[in-house]
């Protein structure tokens, strides 16, 4: 469909956002009212009637998926040119700003992230060194009472972009109106409320009427004003009824006693305990700094940071952006917000946001529905806009979703005067229904919903098409079973802990006896063998095992004793005493590779005992007959090693490290979790997905499961704080208050297109009685009783006794890998792998880089890591100096990286001595080509290239940009053996310089492509070679450049393994040579396919 076609079928009020370029817009779009194709249709038309570049669009969203979303609408009705539209999450578009100009955060490269392991133990230092008096050091247990609520309330303060200063300022603001407040309320509370308090209330509403606040940071409002709002509600509706519960329940929400016994207002009772947290706050930052660590929430705040100081950095943006969108504004917190402010020139930069107050749902995130009232006081009162016409949901969903939103008070249309969102809807089916299902047991409730479901395919519904929504993920959880048993397969974002994984479980009980043999802690020994030796992994039978504990005992004897004496058990004990034996600091990757038994592990004697567990659990067969379980090991035991290199970022752990880091989570009580994605829509596969989970998508039919009272109406409650928040500072997750229920539930109904069905159970499984939800209980809902039957609850009782050991309904690999080949983008190094057949081609890529099986760094790629990062620093250090630093501190800085590699000491002291000795020797040659307008580790990940089908991403080493001729030249730096011509001599090395060609060559097509550098002209490529070469010493460098003809059947090259990719088909390379020949006979017959 052309753009004329969509533009003629817009509804008036679209057509209005869509042709209106000059003035701001602030859109009210309801659930189904084409907010994707109004944002499309918009960034089509600014294109159309301006001369703006797509790369001088940015839209914002909330969630990857919605991005994705956005720009294949828009490839539809602009082509190709919607890759070079700039769309990002908030995230990504920090990280995008810090990628293009690292000159203003490079510094921060010398910083490293803390994972929530070192957060706590950071700020757990912090809570030692208080003083007993001090309001947040009690102790319960041995533990600090308030140390997980400071950690939270940490997170929520970074989310609100405020700063220690800032945030202080509110709360002292806020007390110097409460102190004049309180004496005030206490006196007006010191007996009853009777009737004669309502004009007395009356009078001192308007008393404090001319209370203000000034000064306060953007995005946070008066204290003073909400408080007199408030009471001027109550005021007047005490007044107009000549009752007093409005003022009684205005006492209830704002005030409580003191210990005194006096009235005062609430937010005086945690002014101390909010101010200590503030301070502890303020120390985290130092401790943080002093660290050189940073956490996640860091990098928008650091982003706004350098904005608002580089006054230049600022107004490129500005020049750049001069359109922007924001998608869901609604769920947007205040440091994303102010990070929005911060890059708009309120002279040139036209801005248009797209929300729903009534889809208001992700308030634990820090969203806050107060940005869209933020949003029009910024903006002087922008023009609103507001789509009612909804085409997704039929008039009897609508009808109901709709009763039970306006049942909320935060809305808009409660403070907007003459604002409507009445939804009209313009879709219709003859089989609509709406209808509440109450079921006996909620055992009866999972059994009924499965039966409708299996009625619905039978009937034949598309699987893809339905959907079952729950408010909390265990209850998802709860329904596998009864989907395994009716053998239908399920689309579901999978979360376990990895810690409870088998193959962890087993790796932590090799650990713990080989540190119990290496300190002759015999004892511990002996309880650990029996469990790790009956596991199947190991091979061993029942008989043999109970023979072996049998002479233990009569013999009095340890169990490894035994063990040695036994020829079946032999191996495995002398394997143990082996790995005892070892340096207790070696690295500990290289020794988890060992004990897993991994291939990649080398033996000296191919006799030698080696670990069965790789074997075990990830071998070929198990990957062909059993590809989930094989997944879902992987991801576990990759969960732990990425977690492990995210904790000991600049130390080199062991063993005893690694116990370490497990007994800390687990003292934390916290999960090292395993996220399966879900993929969208998947052929085949009833989706299970949470409430929220499923904003943005829409289905045909809609299950909506435990719709009791006590999880979503008034008789819900969430967990207390200890640490609370003033109204004016809206941090703190809200998503347990009645009115953000009553969202998410609106949500949940309004993703359905025909059908609608709510279930809940009328009492729990302990036989306590459950109501519905308080807001559907005087809703025309169709009502449906389901009774109980004998058969139905021996089933239910089945099921679950089952439920432990059933495996779920099989899916096979090219399903289970849906949600990561969904968005895939090829790199040069994926291409590389595909194509390389001497290393296993086309499978090697599979288990190494799609499932990106777990392995531990070599010594030369940790030393080319080193490498890489000092000649970065050199760089960056030049581009903010003016100059090139002192050779001493570019030395240092490899050393510092390199120290953090996780080497053998034998393997540093080799490197660091060749590291430092080469990069002398490299810049004693090259110092002169080190200057200020080059751009160090440019990546092209949110650069929007695409050939075909082929999405494509990259990072450059280093790019020579001259923005006045608009040319760019791009460096690749390598270490190790250096080469004067690009043929090489050796069968190795002619396999490395191909690939190094075809990496140059990649890069070509990434610049050519890009959203940012398309209009620059590729003037060349460098091989830059660091070490110099051995007998000479001469620093070598192998540049090129490629025909038009070259690059374009590397083109085709790419797409066909790119199409190889997403479809898994994965040839079989085993007939080709493992040399440079057989590799380009592979390209050359991709070619043909």
């Amino acid at each position: 469909m052309d753009f004329q076609t969509r533009l003629s079928n817009l509804n008036k009020n679209q057509l209005s956002a869509v042709q209106e370029l000059s003035q701001n817009l602030l859109i009210i779009a309801g659930p189904g009212t084409g907010k994707t194709e109004l944002l499309s249709m918009r960034t089509a038309n600014i294109l159309k009637q301006t001369d703006v570049l797509p790369s001088n669009i940015l839209c914002l969203t909330f969630t990857d998926s919605a991005s994705v979303n956005m720009r294949q609408r828009l490839q539809q009705i602009i082509g190709e040119s919607a890759y070079k539209v700039a769309i990002h999450t908030f995230h990504s578009f920090g990280v995008e700003i810090i990628n293009q100009n690292r000159e203003y955060f490079f510094r921060g490269s010398e910083f490293n992230p803390a994972d929530e392991l070192t957060q706590y133990q950071i700020i757990h230092q912090i809570f030692e060194s208080l003083d007993y008096s001090h309001p947040l050091s009690s102790k319960n247990d041995n533990e600090f009472v308030y140390l997980k609520s400071v950690l939270g309330s940490i997170s929520e303060f970074k989310k609100s972009g405020l700063t220690v200063d800032e945030l202080r300022l509110v709360i002292q603001s806020n007390q110097q109106i409460i102190d004049h407040v309180n004496p005030e309320v206490t006196k007006l509370f010191a007996n009853n409320i009777t009737k004669s308090t309502i004009p007395q209330f009356a009078s001192l509403t308007e008393k404090l009427s001319t209370l203000n606040q000034t000064d306060l940071p953007i995005g946070v409002s008066s204290y003073a004003k909400s408080l007199i709002i408030s009471m001027a509600h109550a005021s007047q509706e005490a007044i107009e009824t000549g009752k007093t519960n409005s003022i009684t329940a205005w006492k209830n929400t704002w005030c409580k006693k003191d210990r005194r016994k006096e009235t005062v207002l609430i937010d005086s009772l945690n002014t101390e305990k909010l101010l200590a947290t503030i301070d502890l706050y303020d120390k985290y930052i130092q401790a943080m700094s002093e660290a050189k660590l940073y956490d996640y929430d860091d990098m928008i705040l650091n982003v706004i940071d350098a904005v608002n100081k580089y006054q230049d950095l600022r107004a490129n943006l500005q020049e750049q952006f001069q359109y922007i969108m924001v998608d869901e504004f609604q769920d947007t917190n205040l440091a994303q917000l102010r990070l929005l402010f911060s890059i708009v020139d309120k002279q040139s930069t036209n801005v248009m946001a797209v929300g729903d107050d009534d889809q208001a749902i992700y308030s634990f995130q820090g969203a806050d529905i107060g940005n869209i009232q933020r949003f029009r006081e910024f903006f002087d009162d922008p023009q609103i806009i507001v789509l009612t016409d909804n085409y997704r949901s039929t008039d009897q969903i609508i009808d109901i979703a709709q009763s039970v939103i306006t049942q909320g008070t935060d809305r808009l249309e409660n403070t907007i005067p003459d604002l409507s969102k009445k939804l009209t809807p313009w879709f219709s089916h003859p089989e609509t229904k709406v209808e509440v299902s109450e079921y006996p047991t909620p055992d009866n409730e999972k059994i009924g919903l499965v039966q409708e479901i299996s009625r619905l395919i039978n009937q034949g519904t598309s699987p893809e098409q339905i959907v079952v929504l729950a408010r909390r993920h265990y209850e998802l959880i709860e329904l596998l079973p009864y989907f395994n048993d009716a053998q239908i397969r399920v689309n579901y974002e999978k979360r376990d802990n990895a810690l409870d994984h088998e193959v962890v479980i087993l790796l932590e009980k090799l650990t713990k006896i080989i540190i119990a043999l290496r300190d002759n802690d015999q004892v511990a020994a002996n309880v650990l063998l029996p469990e790790l030796i009956s596991h199947p992994a190991f091979g061993f039978q029942p008989l043999d095992i109970w023979k072996l504990s049998l002479g233990a005992y009569r013999n009095r004897q340890l169990w490894l004793e035994n063990m040695i004496s036994n020829s079946s058990f032999q191996g495995l004990a002398n394997w143990l005493i082996k790995l005892a034996s070892q340096p207790a600091d070696s690295p500990l990757e290289s020794q988890i590779i060992e004990l897993l038994g991994s291939t990649h592990a080398k033996t000296t004697d191919e006799a030698e005992y080696t670990s069965p567990l790789y074997s075990y659990f990830f071998s070929t067969d198990k990957l062909a007959t059993n590809p989930s379980a094989y997944l879902n090991t992987l991801e576990a035991f990759r969960t732990i090693r990425d977690k492990l290199r995210e904790h000991f970022v600049t130390e080199s752990p062991d063993l005893t490290d690694f116990i370490s880091f497990i007994d800390l989570y687990r003292q934390m009580n916290a999960s090292l979790t395993v996220v399966r994605g879900l993929a969208d829509h998947q052929k085949g596969l009833v989706n299970l997905m949470s409430a929220h989970g499923a904003k943005g998508l829409e289905f045909d039919h809609v299950f909506i499961i435990g719709a009791n009272d006590k999880s979503w109406g008034e008789k819900a409650h969430g967990k207390s704080r200890l640490i609370r928040y003033p109204v004016n500072l809206s941090l703190q997750p809200s998503g347990d208050s009645y009115d953000e229920r009553l969202r998410l539930f609106f949500v949940a109904m309004t993703r359905a297109r025909k059908t609608l069905d709510i279930s809940f159970s009328s009492s729990t499984n302990s036989q306590k009685s459950n109501l519905v939800a308080s807001f559907l209980s005087s809703q025309p809902i169709q009502q449906k009783q389901v009774i109980n039957s004998t058969d139905d609850a021996v089933h239910a009782l089945e099921i679950d006794w089952r439920a432990r050991l059933s495996q779920p309904v099989t899916a096979d690999l090219k399903e289970l890998l849906a949600p990561t080949l969904e968005n895939y983008k090829l790199s040069v190094t994926h291409l590389n792998n595909f194509v390389d057949v001497s290393s296993g081609g086309p499978q090697n890529f599979l288990l190494n880089n799609l499932l990106q099986f777990p392995q531990g760094l070599s010594p030369s790629a940790s030393y080319g890591t080193a490498v890489h990062h000092a000649l970065q620093q050199a760089h960056n250090l030049t581009k903010v100096d003016g100059k090139l630093p002192e050779i001493l501190t570019i030395l240092d800085i490899f050393t510092d990286r390199l120290t953090s590699q996780r080497l053998t000491e034998d393997d540093f002291q080799q490197l660091n001595t060749r590291g430092r000795q080469a990069l002398q020797a490299y810049f004693n040659a090259k110092s002169d080509s080190f200057t200020q307008s080059q751009i160090t580790e440019l990546d092209f990940s949110g650069q929007g290239v695409v050939f075909g089908e082929a999405k494509l991403t990259g990072k450059l080493d280093l790019v020579d940009i001259n923005k006045s001729e608009k040319t760019l030249f791009v460096t690749d730096y390598k270490t190790g053996k250096s080469s004067r011509k690009w043929s090489g001599e050796t069968s190795y090395e002619k396999i490395k310089l191909h690939k190094y060609r075809q990496q140059l060559m990649f890069y070509q097509l990434l610049v050519e492509k890009s959203r940012d550098y398309s209009n620059y002209q590729f003037t060349g490529a460098r091989l830059q070679f660091v070490e110099p070469e051995q007998g000479t010493g001469d620093i070598l460098g192998l540049e090129d450049s490629f025909s038009r003809e070259e690059l374009d059947d590397f083109r085709k090259l790419i797409e066909v393994i790119y199409q190889k990719i997403i479809t898994l088909d994965l040839p079989d390379t085993s007939n080709y040579s493992p040399d440079i020949k057989g590799i380009k006979q592979f390209e050359e017959d991709l070619l043909q396919t």
